[in-house]
């Protein structure tokens, strides 16, 4: 995707979704590994964006003022293909894409009780939320490699 593409499609279509990305044969391996239990639920591996999910990000540009919605917007689908980190919260069976910058940036993409994803949100966390996270075994480093 381009840099405005997710909101040039919700601008320009008359729709209320978009594709923003998918987990892989690498990323579901991953996951596997690491939480099967939420593997055996998940029924597809497209992941979606729905519209008023924009309304909901202009409430975090706040976090990080060099983001706007655009760029924020344009990093999605970036994120969730080459995470640094991937994460589960057993809570709410979401599944959490961390990345590296200059901000550690999660992005959470939820299951619904039929096993569709979509993207939730989208924020930045601390050097000690990301340790934090990696010593409750609650996320791993995560590499195309693995």
């Amino acid at each position: 995707m381009g840099n405005k593409d997710i909101l040039e499609i919700f601008e320009k279509y008359d729709t209320n979704c978009t594709s923003v990305g998918e987990l892989d044969n690498i990323k579901i391996s991953f996951l596997q590994e690491k939480c099967p239990e939420l593997v055996n639920k998940i029924n597809g591996r497209t992941i979606v964006m729905w519209k008023d999910r924009i309304e909901h990000l202009k409430k975090h540009i706040y976090e990080n003022p060099d983001f706007s919605i655009e760029k924020m917007c344009s990093l999605i689908p970036e994120i969730i293909k080459s995470p640094d980190y991937i994460g589960v919260k057993n809570k709410d069976l979401s599944i959490q894409f961390i990345k590296r910058y200059e901000d550690n940036i999660l992005i959470a993409v939820r299951m619904d009780s039929k096993g569709r994803l979509s993207f939730r949100t989208m924020y930045t966390i601390t050097e000690s939320q990301l340790s934090d996270y990696l010593k409750k075994d609650r996320a791993w480093e995560f590499s195309l490699d693995n």
